[in-house]
């Protein structure tokens, strides 16, 4: 199971957030960025250029959620070896 901490939250608008977030599993730690959109939206960045790209319309997210719940399921069983 993966360990997740919060590294910051920026507030775009009152309903809007971008979170940073460490995911590490073993030894391997990834850096996230997840976009929520009014809490019914989410979409991960598994970079800082993805998320940019995206809001220069350039890429799509990562993944995307429809709910808090399988956003939380995601993080926690999400395999990262992948992108090593």
């Amino acid at each position: 199971m993966n360990q997740v901490h919060q590294i910051s939250c920026k507030y775009i608008t009152p309903n809007k957030t971008i979170e940073t977030l460490s995911i590490s599993c073993r030894d391997k730690e990834i850096i996230t960025y997840i976009y929520n959109y009014k809490g019914v939206s989410f979409r991960v960045f598994t970079s800082r250029n993805r998320l940019e790209g995206f809001w220069k319309g350039l890429n799509d997210d990562d993944f995307h959620f429809g709910s808090e719940e399988e956003l939380d399921y995601w993080l926690k069983t999400f395999d990262s070896s992948h992108l090593f």
